[in-house]
Formats: C-alpha cells, sequence, structure tokens
C-alpha cells in the first residue's frame, strides 16, 4: 500500500497536468508482473493549454488502460499495451487572451522552425549527394530498434469515442468525431492464430486488424455542449448514438487487415526471408462528403483564421483605455489606427535610420561569433536566444550558413596544425555531440548496452560499416490491397427536398500497390495496378410519382475497354535484369469521359460558397507547403537526371475520348463533339554506339560523341476533334482518316530527345 501510494504520488508529479488527482483505487501496480492499471481517470479541462492548439476540452475521460512490461526479460518477450475506452469532447476556443511571454515564445519557435526547415533541406542535399558516391545500404541502430519494438509490441485499443462540438454560429450547431471499436495487433502462428512465441523463433507473425473505424460530421444537430459531464460520457459511450437518422458519415465504418511477417536480421537467416513482410487488405471504403459539411468547414477554417488574426493584433486593442472613449466606434478606430501604424508605417520608417541600422550590424556580428563558438562546442545558450529573438527570419539564415562555411573551412585548415594544437581541439570539442545514437546508447550501462545490441541484432560499429547483400535479396516487402473505394457527394436536388440524395458517385475498385527495397544498393521497386475507374451522375429526369431520381444513372467516366486493367504503373531504381539506372513503365487503357450538363452545374452549385469566406491563413500555409514540396521535387528530379546513365522508359497511354453531347445529354442519337487527346508514347531509342574510330586530330568540339547521349522518343499519335450529327457512331468515326465530320484531322506529333549522360562536359549541350 505503501509503495503504490508513493508511485500515485510519482505519476501524479508527472501528469499531474493532463490529470485529475489520482489515488491508490484508480491506480493498480503489480511489480513482479509487470503491470501497471489505470482505471477511471478524467483529464483536466486545461491539458491542452501548453500545446498552443485553438481547443478547449470539455469532457475526457478513460475508463482502463493496462500497460505489461516483463522486465525479466524486457528484450525477449513483447510489452503489452491494452486501452478500453477513450472519450473525448472538445469545442473550439473562442476567445483569446494577449499574454506577452506566450506571444514572444510562439513567434520564436515558429521563427526557429522555419530556419531548421531550410538547414534540414539543406542536410538532405548534401546526404543525397553523399549517398551518390556509397550508394550502398547501411544498418543504422534505430532502424533495428524499430524493427525489435515492433517484434515485441502487442496493442489492443477498445472503444474510442472523440468528438468536436461547435456552437460558434448558434442558429446552425454542428458535430464531428472520429470512432473506433478496436485496434489489435497481436503475435501468432503461421496460421494467423494467437501464439505465444519463443525466443529463438526466426520469425514472428503479426496480426494487425482495425474495426469500425468512421468519421461522422452532423450539421445543424443538437450539442452535447447543454449536458452534464456524466450525460456527455454516457452520449459518447453509447453505440446507439451512429444509429441516429441524422448521423453522417464521411467515413463509413472501415474494416481493415495486415498480417506482418517480421524476421530477424538478414545475415542471423542467411539473407532467406524479408525482415518485414507485409499484407495490407482494405475492405471496401465509402467516402462521403454534402454541402452542409462542407459549408461547415469552411465556416471553421474562417473561425480559425479569425483567431489567429485576433490573436496577432489583440495586444493594441488591450493598451487603449476605456475611459477615454466615449463610444466603442471611437475606440474600434484608434485600434486600427494603432494596429497599421505598429505594424506597417513604424517598421518601414525605423528601418532607414542610421542608429537602427548600425545597431543591426554590431547585432548580427554578435550572433556570428557566438554562433561559431556553438560551432565549437561553446554554447552560449541565454545569449543566442536574446539575439534570435531580435534579429529577422532571412539574416538569421545567412548569418548560420556563413558561420557554418567558416568553421568548414577552419576544420580543413586544421589539417596542418601541430600535434599539440590538434589535442587542445580534441580536448575541448565533443565530436559526438550531434550524434543521436551516441546520445540515447551514452545513457546505458555496459551491460545493458550488450544485451540491448544482442536483442536486436545490431553491432556498435555497424552502422560505419558496409554490409554485403546479394543484389536480389528483399528485406522489405509491402503490398497494399483496395477492394473498392467509392466517393458520393450529397445535395438538395430542389429547394424543396426534404433529403439529399446522391449527385455524383466515383467509384474505383481493384486497386493494388507493392513496395519492395533491395539494401544491396538502396534499390526500390513500385507497382501500382488499377483496375477500373467510373463516375455516375444526377438523372435529369425524374420519377412524378414518387419525387425520386430514376436508377439508372448517366456514366460521367468509364474505361473503354473493360477486359483490360485501367492502369499499371512500375517504377524501380537499378533493375536486376537490365544495366539501366531507372526502369519506368506505365500503360493505361482507353477512358471516355462524358459531359453531363446537370450533374456538373449541381456539383458547382453543392460547392459553391453562400457567401465570401475569407481563408487567407489557410491560403498561406497551403503555399507554404505547396513550395516545400516543389522545391524538394525539383531538387530530386534535376540530381535524379544529372547522373541519369541509361534509363529504360516505356509509358504507352491510351487515348482519352471526351464527349460533350447537344443539350448535355449523352444519347446514341444525340449529336456530339469528340475530343479525342490521342495515343501518348514515351519510350527510350535504341542506344547510340560510336563506331567509328577517331584520330589523334580529333576534335570534340567540331563533331559530338553520339555514344554519350540517352536517346528518348516521345509521340503523341492521332489527336483530333469530331462533330457528329445525329445516328453517327463517333466510335467508328474516330478510325477514319478523313471523313465531314472531322474539325480537326488526325495530328500526329513526334520529338526526338538526347539526354546528355556526362554533364560536366561543358562542350556537348
Amino acid at each position: 500500500m505503501v509503495f503504490e501510494h508513493l508511485a500515485a504520488i510519482f505519476i501524479d508529479k508527472f501528469l499531474g497536468n493532463y490529470i485529475e488527482d489520482i489515488d491508490s483505487h484508480q491506480l493498480k501496480l503489480h511489480l513482479w508482473a509487470g503491470d501497471i492499471i489505470l482505471e477511471n481517470v478524467h483529464l483536466k479541462t486545461n491539458t491542452l493549454n501548453d500545446f498552443n492548439v485553438p481547443l478547449e476540452i470539455i469532457t475526457g475521460y478513460l475508463e482502463k488502460l493496462r500497460i505489461h512490461i516483463p522486465w525479466k526479460h524486457l528484450y525477449t518477450h513483447p510489452t503489452k499495451i491494452e486501452l478500453d475506452g477513450f472519450y473525448l469532447l472538445v469545442t473550439p476556443k473562442t476567445d483569446v487572451n494577449y499574454d506577452v511571454e506566450r506571444k514572444e515564445k510562439e513567434e520564436y519557435e515558429s521563427k526557429m522552425k522555419q530556419v531548421q526547415k531550410v538547414e534540414e533541406f539543406r542536410r538532405e542535399r548534401e546526404l543525397f549527394e553523399k549517398n551518390k558516391q556509397n550508394p550502398h545500404h547501411k544498418d543504422t541502430f534505430f532502424e533495428r530498434l524499430q524493427f525489435h519494438i515492433l517484434r515485441n509490441l502487442e496493442i489492443e485499443i477498445n472503444n474510442i469515442h472523440i468528438a468536436y462540438d461547435d456552437k460558434t454560429t448558434k442558429s446552425y450547431p454542428f458535430q464531428c468525431g472520429i470512432t473506433l471499436n478496436y485496434i489489435k495487433l497481436h503475435t501468432t502462428n503461421d496460421q494467423w492464430e494467437n501464439f505465444e512465441p519463443t525466443e529463438d523463433s526466426k520469425i514472428i507473425y503479426k496480426l494487425a486488424q482495425i474495426n469500425n473505424l468512421s468519421i461522422y460530421w452532423n450539421s445543424n444537430i443538437k450539442s452535447r455542449l447543454d449536458l452534464s459531464k456524466q450525460d456527455i460520457i454516457d452520449d459518447l459511450k453509447s453505440i446507439k448514438q451512429l444509429k441516429y437518422s441524422k448521423t453522417s458519415f464521411i467515413l463509413q465504418p472501415l474494416n481493415c487487415q495486415a498480417k506482418l511477417k517480421i524476421a530477424k536480421t538478414a545475415q542471423e537467416q542467411d539473407f532467406e526471408e524479408a525482415v518485414l513482410a507485409t499484407d495490407i487488405d482494405f475492405e471496401d471504403i465509402y467516402l462521403n462528403i454534402n454541402r452542409n459539411q462542407y459549408s461547415d468547414l469552411l465556416d471553421v477554417l474562417e473561425f480559425q483564421d479569425y483567431l489567429n488574426m485576433k490573436s496577432k493584433y489583440i495586444q493594441y486593442y488591450t493598451i487603449l483605455n476605456d475611459n477615454q472613449y466615449e463610444r466603442t466606434s471611437l475606440k474600434r478606430w484608434k485600434f486600427a489606427y494603432t494596429a497599421i501604424l505598429n505594424e506597417h508605417v513604424r517598421p518601414r520608417l525605423t528601418a532607414f535610420k542610421w542608429e537602427v541600422i548600425k545597431e543591426n550590424l554590431n547585432r548580427y556580428k554578435e550572433y556570428r561569433e557566438v554562433y561559431l563558438q556553438e560551432l565549437n562546442h561553446h554554447k552560449n545558450e541565454k545569449c543566442a536566444q536574446e539575439l534570435e529573438k531580435q534579429i529577422d527570419l532571412f539574416n538569421l539564415i545567412y548569418i548560420r550558413r556563413t558561420a557554418q562555411i567558416q568553421y568548414a573551412k577552419k576544420k580543413i585548415e586544421e589539417k596542418d596544425l601541430s600535434w599539440w594544437d590538434k589535442l587542445v581541439n580534441w580536448w575541448n570539442s565533443n565530436p559526438n555531440q550531434d550524434n543521436t545514437e551516441f546520445k540515447f546508447t551514452d545513457s546505458l550501462s555496459t551491460e545493458e548496452k550488450i544485451k540491448l545490441y544482442q536483442a536486436i541484432g545490431y553491432k556498435d560499429d555497424q552502422s560505419s560499416q558496409q554490409l554485403d547483400y546479394p543484389e536480389e535479396y528483399i528485406d522489405i516487402d509491402i503490398s497494399l490491397k483496395l477492394n473498392l473505394i467509392e466517393i458520393n457527394v450529397w445535395s438538395l436536388i430542389h429547394q424543396n427536398d426534404l433529403h439529399m440524395k446522391v449527385i455524383s458517385r466515383l467509384s474505383i475498385s481493384n486497386g493494388l500497390l507493392e513496395f519492395q527495397r533491395r539494401p544491396a544498393r538502396d534499390d526500390i521497386q513500385l507497382v501500382i495496378d488499377l483496375n477500373s475507374l467510373e463516375m455516375s451522375g444526377i438523372d435529369s429526369e425524374l420519377n412524378n410519382n414518387e419525387s425520386e431520381l430514376n436508377l439508372s444513372h448517366p456514366i460521367l467516366i468509364q474505361s473503354f475497354n473493360q477486359t483490360n486493367n485501367l492502369l499499371h504503373i512500375e517504377f524501380e531504381t537499378n533493375p536486376l535484369n537490365s544495366k539501366s539506372d531507372y526502369r519506368i513503365q506505365a500503360k493505361s487503357q482507353p477512358l471516355q469521359i462524358n459531359y453531363h450538363a446537370m450533374t456538373i452545374n449541381t456539383l458547382i452549385e453543392c460547392f459553391l460558397p453562400d457567401r465570401h469566406h475569407d481563408l487567407e491563413g489557410i491560403k498561406e500555409a497551403a503555399y507554404s507547403i505547396y513550395t516545400d514540396i516543389k522545391h524538394r521535387t525539383q531538387f530530386l528530379v534535376s540530381e535524379n537526371l544529372k547522373k541519369i546513365k541509361d534509363l529504360d522508359i516505356d509509358i504507352d497511354l491510351q487515348s482519352i475520348y471526351f464527349i460533350v453531347p447537344e443539350y448535355g445529354f449523352y444519347q446514341s442519337s444525340s449529336s456530339v463533339i469528340c475530343l479525342d487527346l490521342g495515343h501518348l508514347t514515351f519510350k527510350n531509342g535504341e542506344k547510340n554506339i560510336q563506331n567509328s574510330e577517331k584520330d589523334v586530330f580529333y576534335d570534340a568540339k567540331n563533331e559530338q560523341d553520339d555514344s554519350t547521349y540517352i536517346s528518348l522518343k516521345f509521340q503523341l499519335k492521332n489527336l483530333q476533334l469530331l462533330y457528329l450529327t445525329q445516328n453517327e457512331n463517333w466510335i467508328d468515326v474516330r478510325l477514319q482518316e478523313d471523313s465531314p465530320s472531322h474539325l480537326i484531322k488526325p495530328i500526329t506529333l513526334t520529338l526526338d530527345l538526347e539526354k546528355l549522360i556526362h554533364i560536366e562536359n561543358n562542350k556537348l549541350p
């Protein structure tokens, strides 16, 4: 009892900011059995305050959490985590309180995140250049540790319900949430039956299951916020709420199963089995969205943007004295004047004052010296943070980069120092300061480190050694199967309708994704298969008796050839059966797209907002993500193009037929305009080989060496535009080279490309 009381005090010390007071009845410890049990715990309402999240907890309740840690066999027996019953209700924050210290902290952290992002991108580029010199895979400590944790971890999570209620628009409240029946990760035998493995098992079989994962969004519904705390928990625990007629699922209950085979290290099992082999199988996935949900989402984003804007300028509102203004309008005008003056006018005026310029230059020089000392392992964190808060983002990145270049040059010059200078520098430095693995393992004793390394199959110098893998050996093999993905858009057809109807349905069937990695040279193979794609619309003819749509919906998108797979893509680096650097294959079947006026107009009306939404903050965040992706993509594409010596590419995309019928509804007898986008092929030509011998006077300036180029051929065949009157079949007419129906006769475009192999030769184009 005394130990349980002390343990409760210890846990309350670290978790006291997040959960309410714990007593011995809520916490049960069985030390020798390795069990820690936490029951009937309530979360504090201010739990999210320290995480800078614009949400507020109304109620949080945890029924049971059990953690089993096998202290006696920590590295060989599984650690089990069981969670049963977690219910959480949150609501958006509606008020912003000005806190000077928090605001400065948030601005500083945001600025340093941008700095770290730029420097991380630069480090990735340097690592990419380094890996080009030695492309062989190396086992790292954390990679082995991750596999070991996965081998020795069992998880069972049951009955999860996280809800979000919003009453900021009082006349139109809504609620959304995530529900889950269970997630399980258990150890099994090779027949996928529950099983306790032995310590010497070469392969561990894991079965992961997700049952009834769903996302719902109910619009214009009674909020839970008016209920008592216990009633809210009871409502979240009740599965009946998911059976209400008003429940609208964005993601209908989803089931998924994954079968994992986790082997020991490749060397221990003689490269016979993949270290990780996974088969993931999704059942039918149904996604839905309606106009009300879309409108609610825009309102949420706009409200969050409003809060961000308010938190930025509220400091200028709090400094105004209410007693000085007789009317509220005068105070608001004074607030607008003060905000514009301090945010836009004064910074521009003061930036050109010599005193400010001189002060900034001195600050830049001081920070440069402080950062150089930090690189030399003499930190002054307090001084560095004070300077970083006062220096803008651009100059902060520039100063740090120039200091890093100077430090690198100094390290090169130190190679010529005397042995005494080298000894002094070595004594004052810490070469393992930036090594994350060193920090982690240095906290372990020698005996603990030996046990851990033996358990995960890792050696102390393994990360620096080059392992000899067989070329054909695959260490990671992942397969993902999608039976059906169906996306439905719901809306009211007419203003007097009482119930929404499906106005468009997009179905993707029999999808397959396969990923394999060969560690000999860190090569990968990616395969994507897609069987069919179909999109249906809303019928323009209504049943007058039932006021419902006919069962036969018009087809907007469908595969023109139903017998073959719609899409097949393969991407492989350094394929085994060829000498090329990359192998790219893509094949697609013809696709027919029919324009249907009523469906398109209804979709536009569905997603056309009733009013203008100011989403500047969201636009800035989206643009930031876009620029990050663009820069990384440009770098990877340009660097990979530079190092390509040989390329095996075969892209064969059949035509896409775009049909625009008369009166906006396609029938076999209606007049149509048909745009045939043509047959696209992109292949590598025969490799040019220089057979003729050159004499000693051969000049590369006057004659190009064809063997230094990769030949690529691009062709777009039979691009055409037709107008067909009634009773004309566009399928037959498109096969003709010339007819009265052709507005644009078949056009073929051919482009021959030559890619230089040795880009360092600046004499060749």
